[in-house]
């Protein structure tokens, strides 16, 4: 009895620990990337599994590389795999000095003497997060952009809508958001995203955009104007704080409208008479800093003309105050004496876009006495 027992233990020990795979299981393997993403001057990670070959049986030679890519080192050792199955894990370091698609030519690795290839799966390599600078990204929705040398341009008609979005692309949390009022022009923000308002941070690297706000932008003359400057506070992959700037010129192109656009124009009300400057209102206005009583008394004296409730267009006195870029408390604004005859252009809210021969932008609607 005793000679059988030890008889099944040695012929147990004497069972292999390792099977060699087969042809048709190499075949299908493939040497992986450990990561989702791979990083230009950081070490990456390749591995390859095989299973049922012991360390001391793999033997491996690496092809030659790709120009910008660098081996760093390798190591084998054995591993358990999900099955209970033992085997042998290769890992590869490589370092990666550009950023694009990259694909290594096929690693040898010999089993048991025997050559076989293993192709490593195509990857796309990407900036080093800690090298890579914010920028702002435009996209427009109703215009197309043409590329031309030194920038890109599009062509619109006086008073034409243009309608765009600004994104933010690697930057992890908006510290702030502003932009200026372009000259001889309406400009509004029709729409804000929730990353933009500064609450969100990212904290896993990401090539996607994050959309910041929708505008809209119509220029009021003929001629060749820029965009407007849009700057964002943000935070960068490596930690620092940025002012980010469109860094991409774009040419607009502002052409007179047809006699079918300016009717259209002039039925809403937007266009007819953005060049036309104010009426004379009565001399009570010309008193040096007037009263918010007096401008209330100019502005019920004052009438609109014929065309000017025709074409629906609004005036109004100016009372004093703040006149902003956006309509904004916290945004940097510019005090200014009432008394003015002012076209309303827009309202926001609590907020109406004003302008005049002295200045334009956002004032509280509370300060302006519309005339009727």
């Amino acid at each position: 009895m005793m000679s059988w027992i030890i008889r099944c233990i040695f012929l147990f020990f004497a069972l292999p620990l390792f099977a060699l795979p087969s042809a048709r299981e190499l075949r299908d393997l493939k040497v992986t990337p450990r990561s989702e993403i791979f990083f230009t001057q950081m070490e990456n990670c390749y591995a390859l599994e095989l299973v049922g070959a012991s360390p001391s049986q793999v033997m491996m030679e690496l092809p030659d590389l790709p120009l910008g890519t660098k081996f760093i080192s390798s190591k084998k050792e054995e591993f358990i795999s999900d099955a209970g199955e033992r085997g042998t894990l290769i890992s590869l370091w490589f370092s990666f000095s550009e950023s694009g698609d990259t694909r290594i030519p096929p690693l040898l690795v010999k089993l048991g003497g025997k050559a076989h290839y293993f192709e490593f799966e195509p990857i796309f390599v990407y900036e080093n997060p800690n090298l890579i600078s914010p920028s702002l990204e435009l996209s427009f929705e109703n215009k197309k952009v043409r590329a031309e040398n030194g920038g890109k341009s599009f062509t619109v008609a006086q008073g034409e809508k243009i309608i765009f979005t600004v994104a933010l692309r690697y930057g992890m949390q908006v510290l702030d958001f502003k932009w200026n009022i372009p000259k001889d022009s309406i400009f509004t923000e029709t729409e804000r995203f929730e990353f933009a308002n500064g609450t969100q941070k990212i904290t896993q690297f990401t090539t996607e955009k994050k959309n910041l706000a929708r505008f809209e932008w119509q220029i009021l003359k003929t001629g060749e104007y820029t965009l407007p400057e849009i700057t964002v506070g943000t935070i960068a992959y490596n930690g620092t704080k940025k002012q980010v700037s469109l860094s991409e010129q774009v040419r607009v192109i502002v052409t007179e409208q047809s006699a079918k656009n300016t009717e259209r124009s002039q039925e809403n009300g937007i266009f007819a008479s953005a060049f036309e400057k104010p009426r004379e209102i009565p001399s009570e206005s010309t008193k040096l800093n007037p009263t918010r009583e007096e401008c209330k008394k100019i502005a019920e004296k004052t009438r609109l003309s014929f065309f000017d409730k025709l074409f629906s267009r609004r005036f109004g006195i100016f009372a004093g105050g703040e006149i902003s870029s956006v309509p904004e408390e916290k945004m940097s604004a510019q005090h200014f004496a009432g008394g003015q005859k002012v076209r309303i252009m827009e309202r926001a809210g609590e907020w109406s876009f004003i302008e005049c021969e002295e200045f334009s932008g956002w004032a509280k609607t509370d300060s302006i006495f519309e005339i009727k």
